[in-house]
C-alpha cells in the first residue's frame, strides 16, 4: 500500500473540517503493523528464510530510493516509510524458493521504474509492489513459481488454482478444503498470501484504525464471489475455494485500498474495487490466469484518472 504523502485529512470517515493530528508516517506505521500478522504466519509455515526475503527486500528499497534520490538531487523522503512498505510487500508476494536476485529485480522495478521515474509518493500511476509482481511473473516465472508445501514436510507442490484452472466449473477432488485454504495449512503459494486468516486480522486492524474504508475490500470480494457464482451456475463451494485461493484477499486488503493509485473520491474508489473484482474473476474465467488480481489492479489504476474525471464532486456553485 502506498500513502500520498500529500495526505493530511482526518480520515476516510471525517469530514475536512474536522481535524487530527494524523501524519503520513503514522499512517504508514499502523500499515506497517499489519503487515507483521502475515510475516508471522509467513515465518510459520516457510520458515525463518521468508524474513530474511522481507529484510533484504526493505533494505533494497529503501536503499535504491535513497540512491536514485541524492543522484537526481531530489529531497530524501525514505522516513516516509513508504519504500518500507514496497519492499514488504513485493517480498510478500513471491514463494520462499524464489532466488533473492530476482527479488532484487523486483525491487529495482518497484521502486526506481515504477515509483521514482514517475516523479515518487503521490505521483506514481501504478502501484509499485503489483507491477513489479506482475513484471516478475512475466519475464521470470520459472525461478518465482517454484510453489513448495510449508514446513515441516516440504516437498514441490502446486497452488490451489491449478486444480481450479483449466476452464473447469466445479470443485476438483484434489482441491483443498476450506479450513486448510483459510488457514493456510498445507498450501504451496507466495509466503505471505497462504494464510487468509492473518489476512483477516490485517484487515480489522486497519479497519479499526479507520486506514483503510472496510467497503473497498467488501465490493472486491463480493464482485469477485458474485462474478464467480455466475460462471459456475451458483456452485458455492466453487466460488468459495476461488475466493479462498490466490492473492485475491491480500490484494484486497494492501493493494486495491492503495491512496496514490486509487480514485480520489469514495464513489470511484467504490468503482474501482468492483472493477478489480470482477476484472480478477474474468481474467481466471476467461484466459485461465491464475490469480489475476495484479493485472486487474494494473488495469484499473490506468482508468484511475477517467474514474476521477466523473465522479469528482461539483464546487457548489459551479
Amino acid at each position: 500500500m502506498m500513502i500520498n504523502k500529500e495526505y493530511t485529512s482526518t480520515g476516510p470517515f471525517m469530514g475536512p473540517h474536522i481535524r487530527e493530528k494524523w501524519t503520513s508516517q503514522w499512517i504508514m506505521q499502523q500499515v506497517l503493523i499489519a503487515l507483521v500478522f502475515p510475516t508471522i504466519a509467513a515465518v510459520y509455515f516457510f520458515g525463518l528464510w521468508s524474513l530474511v526475503m522481507v529484510i533484504v527486500s526493505i533494505v533494497a528499497c529503501v536503499g535504491l530510493e535513497f540512491a536514485f534520490q541524492k543522484i537526481v538531487w531530489k529531497k530524501v523522503t525514505i522516513t516516509d516509510y513508504s519504500a518500507v512498505i514496497t519492499g514488504w510487500l513485493l517480498a510478500l508476494t513471491l514463494p520462499v524458493t524464489a532466488p533473492l536476485w530476482t527479488l532484487l529485480i523486483g525491487d529495482f522495478i518497484a521502486i526506481i521504474v515504477v515509483k521514482q521515474l514517475t516523479g515518487g509518493i503521490g505521483r506514481n500511476w501504478l502501484n509499485p509492489a503489483v507491477a513489479a509482481r506482475v513484471l516478475l511473473k512475466l519475464f521470470f516465472s520459472p525461478w518465482i513459481t517454484n510453489w513448495v508445501t510449508p514446513q515441516p514436510d516440504v516437498v514441490a507442490t502446486a497452488t490451489p488454482l491449478a486444480d481450479l484452472g483449466n476452464f473447469a466449473r466445479e470443485v476438483s477432488p484434489t482441491t483443498p478444503d476450506l479450513v486448510d485454504l483459510f488457514m493456510g495449512f498445507g498450501l504451496g503459494g507466495p509466503i505471505g498470501e497462504t494464510c487468509k486468516f492473518a489476512l483477516l486480522l490485517s484487515g480489522i486492524y486497519l479497519i479499526a484504525r479507520k486506514i483503510i474504508n472496510p467497503l473497498v475490500p467488501v465490493l472486491t470480494l463480493g464482485s469477485f464471489y458474485s462474478a464467480m457464482l455466475l460462471y459456475s451456475g451458483f456452485d458455492f463451494s466453487f466460488a468459495n475455494a476461488h475466493l479462498l485461493s490466490g492473492a485475491l484477499i491480500f490484494a484486497a486488503v494492501f493493494m486495491v485500498t492503495d491512496y496514490t493509485t486509487s480514485p480520489l473520491t469514495d464513489k470511484g474508489k467504490y468503482i474501482f474495487a468492483i472493477g478489480c473484482g470482477v476484472l480478477a474473476a474474468m481474467l481466471r474465467i476467461c484466459i485461465d490466469l491464475p490469480g489475476g488480481i495484479g493485472v486487474a489492479i494494473l488495469v484499473m489504476n490506468l482508468l484511475t484518472p477517467l474514474i476521477n474525471k466523473y465522479t469528482v464532486s461539483r464546487i457548489y456553485g459551479e
